[in-house]
């Protein structure tokens, strides 16, 4: 399959499993480009999660861009890109023409699909965090910056000022690796 389809398909199939967006695609993310095909090492992995969380928008929309320009240029970015967006987009706009039209029996109906969805949201986060802790297991160095800017977060006067905390733990962590 050529490769600008493979992306159409890899990053359709994240935005449709997208639930509770944010950090919870992050496993579908891991799963699709560091599992199924090797277009990421975990180490690279780990880099476009956290470049994907210092820009600005959407994890899933970030590293489709970052993915499909390394694999395929502009147009491989262009591809991911829209192909991470439109499903997630249609089935939204489907679900808000049928809300718009239908009786209370049906936002009865969705807000019982929403409650199911909770509990596999709650896992997918938790998933997340694994995925991002793994590799901090077997590095004191990363444990002790981790345990630092978590601490240094807590305290009144630096809770003000995060952007100067990332700005510390991103220096630090140039610094210790």
């Amino acid at each position: 399959m050529n490769v600008l389809w493979t992306l159409v398909v890899v990053f359709g199939r994240i935005g449709l499993g997208a639930f509770g967006g944010g950090l919870a695609t992050i496993p579908f993310i891991h799963f699709e480009l560091v599992v199924t095909r090797p277009w990421l090492s975990e180490r690279a992995f780990s880099e476009v999660v956290s470049l994907a969380q210092m820009t600005p928008g959407p994890i899933a929309v970030n590293a489709a861009t970052f993915v499909g320009y390394r694999l395929a240029g502009v147009t491989g970015a262009i591809m991911a890109t829209f192909s991470v967006i439109a499903a997630p987009l249609t089935l939204l706009l489907g679900a808000l023409f049928l809300l718009s039209k239908s009786s209370g029996a049906w936002k009865k109906r969705v807000e019982q699909v929403q409650r199911a969805l909770r509990p596999v949201v709650s896992g997918m986060l938790f998933a997340a965090f694994w995925v991002i802790l793994r590799p901090l297991v077997h590095d004191w160095r990363l444990w002790s910056l981790t345990a630092a800017m978590f601490f240094l977060s807590r305290l009144s006067v630096m809770s003000r000022f995060p952007q100067l905390l990332l700005l510390v733990a991103g220096f630090l962590g140039v610094c210790l690796l």
